[in-house]
């Protein structure tokens, strides 16, 4: 549906980067003593280094599009508040957005890791188009939503297939891949638009914890994100991963 190229009616006009969590919601976090020191290791903080360097790596292979994030500094955000950004970005005729939301996971089983792309079930069912699209006529409303949300849940899982067979290729052997899954997410959820959300780890997980500190592996996660919504897009992106 939104590939750049002629044979749809539709190209993708802008991308959304959400940061997770910020300002006083942490997200996961958890105190390790890290050669001999106590640190405090806080979702927020990961998933925006994450998020900018991604939106650095957009907007150099996709200038002439908008690449816009929910935060860009340590502030805090409500859900609905990240969807408002969402659903009010300006695309113009026959262009849509795309929404990716950055994350990092947490269990209380210490020994779970790994990433995971999720988008949303397709039993969920999203009021995307107004009646004010179908002049008036209520009939018709529930079919195109229904039709459009079908679009926007092959998208994305598109989108995350994209993502996660990167994550397999360049960093597969420093974290496990647990797959694609559909889930309900209220972030994710009350985008309209084509939407995923990537988990890039856990921090419960001391070893992963260590490597989710580190500025070249979460360069390498950005370099992995930007490559899948990129090829979604039948874009090449050459940066590599060392």
């Amino acid at each position: 549906l939104f590939k750049e190229d002629n044979s749809t009616p539709f190209k993708v006009g802008a991308i959304l980067i959400d940061a997770g969590h910020g300002g006083k919601d942490p997200g996961a976090y958890r105190e390790y003593k890290i050669n001999g020191k106590k640190v405090l290791v806080q979702e927020k903080d990961i998933t925006l280094k994450v998020a900018k360097m991604l939106n650095d790596r957009l907007k150099m292979a996709y200038p002439d599009k908008k690449i816009i994030m929910t935060r860009s500094k340590d502030e805090f955000l409500s859900l609905s508040e990240r969807t408002d950004i969402a659903n009010n970005l300006k695309v113009g005729e026959h262009e849509a957005a795309l929404y990716v939301s950055i994350h990092v996971n947490a269990s209380f089983n210490k020994t779970a890791s790994g990433y995971e792309v999720w988008y949303l079930t397709p039993g969920t069912r999203r009021t995307v188009i107004d009646e004010s699209s179908v002049d008036g006529d209520k009939t018709l409303l529930p079919i195109l939503n229904s039709m459009l949300e079908e679009e926007f849940t092959t998208e994305s899982i598109m989108i995350a297939k994209f993502i996660m067979d990167g994550m397999k290729a360049q960093i597969g052997k420093e974290s496990v891949a647990r797959g694609i899954k559909a889930e309900e997410w209220f972030v994710v959820k009350n985008s309209n638009m084509p939407a995923v959300l990537i988990e890039h780890g856990f921090y419960t997980n001391k070893e992963e914890c260590e490597k989710l500190k580190d500025a070249n592996f979460r360069r390498q996660c950005a370099i992995v994100d930007a490559k899948g919504i990129l090829a979604h897009l039948g874009i090449a992106y050459k940066e590599t991963i060392n």
